[in-house]
């Protein structure tokens, strides 16, 4: 702040969208001195949690895209300033940003400046901004209890004595049911607290609210192939029509992959087959 020496002054905070004032510091009012001054106010997210709202994700929470987003150089974006396209993906797939900052366009719309944190892709490490709008991006974390969930991870998830995850207890495969008793915070994630006690992630890509169910068994419309991979690569067999396999999974193609969309394959016995309705239907 710069004025008159002896003058009084007065600072007001700044509206910011998505932001809530939480301190205002004692030096703003007072008199100019022959010292350089500054007046700082203290803003924290507003967080509105366990609903599709205007939801501010934490700084250093994960977010992930539910649509089609695109990575911008700066909060104002343009063909030019997009540095990476990522696909509507299903949500084991969903890319996942950590949030490092918040800004606005001159349009006043709300951006998270994020870093990529899909290891195993091509655009992990990428920085930038996405849209802050929740239509677009949500917190990866549920945030309130729900009764029950299903494993989707196809790799299954673990659970734990204590709320940091530590301490392995059991596993529990994909397809699984478990019961919710209640719902804990660990620093910027969630766990839920099985009805036994356990704790295990909240993670929206690894569980999934309530039962979800899929085929037990699928017979064969037409010939298809068996391969090694959720891709359909590196085949290793052919059904004819009228073959029932045993469904043991699913699985999701092109899953570190943003360039694409992906697609939804059984797991069967020595492999993956498509999921194309037209190729393969559910027995039971």
């Amino acid at each position: 702040m710069t004025g008159k020496l002896g003058d009084d002054y007065k600072a007001d905070a700044p509206a910011i969208d998505g932001y809530k004032l939480t301190k205002t510091p004692d030096n703003a009012t007072g008199k100019f001195t022959s010292s350089k001054q500054s007046v700082t106010f203290t803003y924290t997210p507003q967080i509105q949690t366990g609903s599709a709202g205007a939801t501010i994700a934490p700084r250093g929470s994960v977010v992930y895209a539910t649509k089609k987003i695109g990575l911008y150089k700066k909060a104002n974006f343009t063909k030019k300033t997009r540095t990476q396209w990522y696909h509507k993906k299903t949500r084991t797939n969903r890319p996942m940003f950590v949030v490092t900052g918040y800004a606005s366009a001159k349009n006043g719309a709300g951006r998270y400046k994020v870093k990529d944190v899909n290891h195993h892709s091509k655009t992990a490490g990428k920085t930038g901004y996405v849209t802050a709008n929740a239509k677009y991006t949500v917190p990866v974390y549920y945030q309130n209890k729900q009764s029950k969930i299903t494993v989707i991870n196809p790799r299954g998830i673990n659970a734990y004595s204590k709320k940091t995850l530590k301490h392995k207890k059991a596993h529990y495969k994909q397809g699984q049911v478990l019961k919710v008793k209640k719902i804990v915070s660990s620093r910027l994630t969630t766990r839920f607290v099985l009805s036994n006690g356990r704790y295990i992630t909240a993670n929206k890509q690894l569980v999934q609210a309530g039962k979800k169910t899929m085929p037990k068994q699928v017979r064969i419309k037409r010939g298809v192939n068996r391969y090694q991979t959720a891709n359909l690569t590196k085949r290793n067999r052919h059904y004819a029509a009228g073959t029932t396999l045993k469904v043991k999974g699913w699985a999701y193609s092109n899953a570190n992959d943003f360039s694409k969309g992906d697609a939804l394959r059984y797991k069967v016995s020595g492999g993956y087959i498509t999921a194309n309705q037209h190729l393969v239907r559910t027995v039971k």
